[in-house]
């Protein structure tokens, strides 16, 4: 149910009709346009259609539902008369200029600004003046353009097309060209890995293959047929399997096995070297100071022989200790489309002492200063850098596992695209 209509809004409809009976020879109370009744609504001889929206209660309800009714009406000129009190709402006024613009965008001549119905009840002058001019001057327009006012025509933006260049893209993956060939399995007793750990160094053993157990079988590249394997204390020798990894790779679950193994593989491979640690919370690898200074690694990006800083202190006024920053990495093995990849993330962390990490919130304000210069450029160099790193300067990463090996390549993936972005262009944005 609509509201009644008040008095004043019942003589400024009246006042209005009238005048545009005056004005345009015809009249028509109530239309019916898209499903409402519309307060006044007129059509000349010459089929322009004129309607005039009153709205006196300044609820939100039937302030929005009148601004629908005049989105969804026909007419090809449109007025809004209001109360006092709904022109000095800023979010009504706010509101009816979105629809204007939005009704002018589709050729419909609407009067940009609401009309003060007092005004119109209070002085006779003001309806055969001002508002008679502003009527009749929108219904011009639009008989000057054929009845309809045609479209604004809003020409989008164009989209710009990439050059036709041959671009090359430097992934972060790297592929693995040998992986073992077998994987060793045996019955055991022991049923955590921690249990492993305690019962073999209990015997004296102080390194360990990689491994994992699963459903009471421990599971290894290293040969455990082997006299002088680590593992003989906790495992059944006359039980041994020996898989085919190529198997492996065809069973969904046996290939999950088979990345934890290879990831247990390169955290082995790493912490060997010296000056490493794995921060198991964030699962990266963190290069530390060297002997409580600053820790480099020769390689040569280029041409030329230069120093990468590994770890090294930074001091801010008189010689204080501000933070200790570390390169690192997240590293991890994975499989696509039947291929397997060693994928590189590079990254910072920082500590405070060269190993004690800071707060949470500490640390995201240093992240936030350095990372953000890590463009692609800087990015790739970093990601190259830490292929050579495990590389030890050589065209291959390798890893030995027991009599085993996993080999990958320092150059990472990269496909051809013959779209992208022209030097010259690159140029002129540069000088913009």
């Amino acid at each position: 149910m609509f509201p009644s209509e008040s008095p004043e809004h019942k003589k400024i409809k009246d006042s209005i009709s009238e005048r545009l009976k005056e004005w345009t020879g015809a009249s028509i109370k109530e239309y019916p346009s898209s499903g409402h009744e519309l307060d006044v609504f007129a059509v000349t001889p010459d089929g322009i259609s004129i309607y005039v929206e009153i709205i006196w209660s300044d609820t939100s309800r039937n302030f929005f539902r009148d601004m629908s009714m005049i989105q969804q009406s026909d007419a090809n000129v449109k007025f809004v008369v209001v109360g006092p009190k709904i022109l000095s709402r800023d979010d009504y006024v706010r509101e009816f200029e979105k629809v204007a613009v939005s009704q002018r965008r589709i050729g419909i001549a609407m009067h940009g600004e609401m009309l003060d119905g007092q005004k119109i009840i209070d002085d006779l002058e003001y309806l055969n003046t001002a508002f008679k001019e502003a009527i009749l001057s929108l219904v011009d327009s639009v008989r000057s353009k054929g009845k309809v006012c045609a479209p604004i025509e809003f020409k989008p933006p164009e989209i710009p097309s990439p050059d036709t260049v041959q671009e090359r893209l430097l992934s972060n993956l790297f592929p693995v060209k040998q992986l073992p060939s077998i994987i060793y399995s045996s019955s055991t007793s022991v049923r955590t890995e921690p249990e492993v750990f305690d019962a073999l160094l209990s015997e004296g053993v102080k390194t360990l293959p990689p491994f994992i157990l699963k459903r009471n079988r421990l599971y290894s590249f290293a040969n455990l047929k082997k006299s002088d394997s680590p593992f003989l204390p906790i495992i059944s020798p006359h039980e041994i399997i020996e898989e085919n990894v190529e198997e492996w790779m065809k069973d969904k679950d046996k290939k999950r096995d088979l990345m934890r193994l290879l990831n247990l593989s390169i955290r082995k491979y790493l912490l060997d070297r010296p000056n490493m640690r794995y921060d198991k919370v964030h699962r990266r690898f963190i290069c530390l100071l060297k002997n409580g200074r600053d820790n480099y690694f020769t390689w040569r990006p280029k041409e030329k022989f230069t120093r990468r800083a590994l770890a090294k202190r930074v001091y801010g006024k008189n010689r204080r200790l501000l933070y200790c920053m570390h390169q690192s990495t997240d590293l991890r093995f994975m499989s696509i489309d039947d291929k397997i990849y060693l994928k590189i993330e590079p990254t910072f962390t920082f500590t405070q002492d060269g190993y004690e990490p800071f707060r949470s919130e500490k640390l995201a304000s240093y992240m936030s200063r350095w990372i953000p210069k890590q463009f692609n450029e800087l990015y790739l160099n970093q990601m190259v850098f830490w292929a050579k790193y495990l590389s030890k300067l050589d065209y291959v990463i390798t890893i030995y596992v027991g009599d085993q090996r996993v080999v990958i390549d320092t150059t990472p993936m990269m496909t051809q695209m013959n779209v992208g972005i022209s030097v010259k262009k690159i140029t002129q944005i540069r000088s913009a």
